[in-house]
């Protein structure tokens, strides 16, 4: 089995304050990305980006303004692939579908933003496609909602998950495995 971790929506929009809030506990979450990345290319697995583009031209995540790209402090590597999404899925972009197959991709890690939306979306989907899911429970993050912290919607999330069949791994068991 070929497993790859997909990196979702790790944007500068959603750390720099610029355009909207900036993400609550995004140094950590940025730290914690940082490890499972350094993880995954020292065992030569995938890793693949994802970038979500918003279609108004004062979001945050707009294709033309700095927020779209991939947080700096990340540092994706030239030959790592990126798919480009404007719905929660990043199956929603065929392009993934595509470079799962031609990089022989059997099985998916999950990390990013936002919780609830698309990780959460990108993971129901993954399982609809058949493909043996994990989500590291502490690497994905969102906003605060509904009169819900963040951190209260985040393990909310790794609940439903859970229980739709999904693998949730630590940062830790993911960097040692």
């Amino acid at each position: 089995m070929t497993r790859a971790l997909l990196l979702i929506d790790l944007q500068r929009g959603a750390f720099d304050g610029e355009r909207c809030d900036p993400m609550p506990d995004g140094d950590p979450l940025v730290a914690a990305c940082l490890r499972l990345l350094e993880a995954a290319r020292r065992r030569g697995e995938p890793v693949i980006w994802i970038q979500h583009a918003e279609e108004e031209p004062e979001a945050p995540l707009h294709p033309q303004c700095p927020g779209f790209e991939i947080d700096p402090r990340l540092d994706p590597a030239p030959h790592e692939p990126r798919i480009v999404k404007s719905a929660p899925s990043a199956f929603s972009n065929p392009l993934l579908s595509e470079t799962l197959e031609r990089l022989g991709v059997t099985q998916l890690v999950l990390a990013g933003l936002q919780s609830e939306l698309c990780v959460q979306a990108t993971a129901a989907a993954a399982l609809q496609r058949g493909l043996p899911t994990s989500l590291i429970r502490d690497a994905h993050h969102t906003w605060p909602r509904a009169g819900h912290s963040a951190t209260e919607v985040r393990k909310q999330v790794n609940e439903e998950l859970e229980d739709a069949g999904v693998t949730l791994l630590s940062a830790a068991q993911y960097c040692t495995a």
